[in-house]
């Protein structure tokens, strides 16, 4: 046997926590059965199971900016001409995280991840678009656009329907990234191992 096949045995064996020739085979290209190197290579979840996704959940919510951001200004001050919204805000950032950790293990029992970065960026498309269209259905359900928005898009010059559309775009965009963003890495670091 040659060197380089022992090396890359051992290597793939050391990657995929088995040993060496006792490793499972299949099919080769079988994703299910590890039949080969890149099969051998994908992601598993972190045991116990529940456990980490829980932490997981909890820890990506803590550690939201807008969720803390906006309870820390409501313990300032709890006061605000739209109560229902500051709340309903800080309640999107759980909802979505829980929905689309969901999404994330369908997918990986679905067609398991090979790579971290394939997992965290599934994680980061599903929780922005997720992210995004709640808060834009917020802001439309409570009439929020008028009083939030609107003034910043009158003391921008130009049109007026563009500088709302402009307005609501990126404070929609910033909130979906800050929300998405560190949970996508945060998720995908403590619920899987390579």
């Amino acid at each position: 046997m040659l060197i380089t096949t022992m090396l890359l045995r051992r290597l793939v064996a050391r990657l995929t926590g088995t040993r060496g020739e006792t490793a499972q085979r299949g099919a080769p290209g079988d994703p299910r059965t590890g039949g080969d190197a890149v099969g051998s290579l994908r992601l598993r979840w972190r045991m116990p199971w529940l456990a980490w996704q829980t932490l997981s959940w909890v820890s990506l919510t803590l550690l939201a900016p807008p969720f803390w951001a906006i309870g820390a200004l409501q313990m300032i001050n709890p006061h605000s001409d739209q109560p229902f919204l500051w709340s309903a805000l800080m309640a999107i950032v759980p909802l979505a995280a829980g929905i689309t950790i969901v999404l994330t293990n369908q997918q990986h029992y679905r067609a398991p991840f090979r790579s971290h970065r394939a997992a965290a960026f599934y994680y980061f498309q599903r929780s922005m678009a997720l992210n995004c269209v709640l808060v834009v259905l917020l802001l439309w359900g409570t009439h929020a656009i008028d009083d939030l928005v609107a003034p910043l898009a009158i003391a921008t010059p130009g049109s007026h329907l563009a500088a709302l559309a402009l307005w609501m775009t990126g404070l929609v965009a910033a909130f979906g990234i800050s929300s998405s963003l560190h949970a996508s890495i945060l998720h995908v670091w403590l619920a899987f191992l390579a």
